[in-house]
């Protein structure tokens, strides 16, 4: 197993867990990464970009990296890696997403008490009050009853606006995106226009990799794509800018 040092002094913040982790596997590295929040600290352990293993506490394996993921705000830096058992098997993208879904139910009761008393607070919010497009996309998303959540980011990955408090599934959403142009390249077609995934408690995930930004939709399990795509349809044609 090939090792690496880099960074190994230095601490490394301003970027979410998640994201980082996606670097290191696209970069196929080889190393420890140690997450640090307060006085806790955790390990994931990477192999030519495979993430292998972790522990965090008494906890090893996925379940450590799903603790590790609802840390706020965590530092990182990265050591040299470890020969370790290889007890995560499932892909990172995987991982990610059930992360992201466990959290949003976590938070799914504390969400509705925020919501309800600032019901207008999506078209409130700065970015959406000053942009007349942008406004338009979130006035047609919100009325289509079959929407739970929405999440709009720039072509960057950046978050311009979104209703759920979840703050780990934009991430997913871009690495989506993300991999799906690097397919595209490989294969050499064009697309995906869009991208349809089934999250682990019943809800879709519906994502438009646009040329002005990207939408990410959480729809009831049982919603029609081609009639949520028929309704968005108008304000798809002319995204607002980032």
């Amino acid at each position: 197993m090939g090792q690496s040092n880099d960074n190994a002094g230095g601490r490394i913040g301003g970027v979410s867990l998640a994201s980082f982790l996606q670097m290191l596997e696209q970069e196929r590295k080889t190393c420890t990464l140690v997450v640090e929040s307060e006085d806790r600290s955790g390990r994931l352990y990477f192999n030519e970009g495979d993430l292998i293993d972790a522990e965090c506490g008494e906890d090893v394996g996925q379940e450590a990296v799903y603790t590790l993921l609802t840390w706020q705000g965590p530092s990182f830096r990265v050591t040299e890696g470890e020969d370790r058992l290889r007890r995560i098997t499932l892909p990172l993208a995987h991982i990610l997403l059930q992360a992201a879904t466990r959290q949003d139910e976590l938070q799914a009761g504390e969400e509705d008490k925020e919501q309800a008393p600032t019901a207008s607070s999506p078209l409130e919010s700065p970015a959406v009050r000053n942009n007349p497009a942008l406004r338009k996309l979130v006035e047609t998303i919100i009325s289509i009853p079959e929407v739970r959540h929405y999440y709009l980011l720039n072509r960057q990955g950046k978050m311009i606006t979104q209703s759920s408090s979840n703050t780990k599934l934009p991430d997913f959403i871009t690495y989506s995106v993300v991999s799906g142009i690097q397919i595209r390249k490989v294969l050499k077609v064009k697309g995906p226009h869009r991208i349809q995934l089934n999250l682990e408690n019943g809800d879709m995930l519906l994502v438009f990799p646009g040329a002005g930004m990207i939408i990410g939709l959480q729809l009831d399990g049982k919603a029609s794509v081609s009639s949520v795509t028929a309704k968005l349809r108008p304000v798809l044609t002319r995204q607002p800018p980032r």
